[in-house]
């Protein structure tokens, strides 16, 4: 194997340590976990979203995305509505408390990036940037890996 694939792989998990609820002190999102925000991130990106839509967004179950939604509800993040355009599928919606609150963790998460990375030339952190999409795009384009059959 490659030992640059390694090192990626490697960085990917403490990225991903040190922006969940581990890396700001237990606190990732206010008082949602990294999946409940990633979730209502997603919601909040989309006019109008199903159940089943977030679940492939988030790579969960809709059974699963339906129990974060019933947590989201419950927090007065979202709502679920019938859809305007099919009154038999169930959509679910942000509410002004969930606009704030991804705004906010939006805003926090950024100005917190700007004070770590202010020491590095603008021309590496569009590299970085440009990478990091790169990086996003691929894995996203490609499906998941069942890691109990797959390995």
């Amino acid at each position: 194997m490659d030992k640059n694939i390694a090192d990626i792989y490697k960085a990917i998990l403490e990225l991903s340590w040190r922006f969940g609820n581990h890396g700001f002190n237990g606190k990732c999102c206010g008082d949602l976990s990294l999946v409940e925000f990633m979730a209502l991130k997603k919601i909040q990106e989309s006019n109008e979203i199903t159940i089943q839509e977030v679940g492939n967004a988030i790579n969960f179950t809709k059974s699963g995305a339906s129990k974060i939604i019933d947590r989201l509800e419950k927090k007065g993040y979202v709502v679920r509505m019938n859809s305007p355009a099919d009154g038999r599928v169930c959509c679910v919606l942000t509410t002004d408390k969930g606009k704030e609150t991804v705004a906010g963790i939006m805003e926090n998460y950024t100005l917190y990036l700007d004070d770590v990375l202010k020491g590095i030339d603008p021309q590496q952190i569009g590299q970085i940037r440009e990478t990091l999409i790169m990086l996003v795009d691929t894995l996203q384009k490609n499906q998941p890996f069942n890691l109990i059959t797959d390995i």
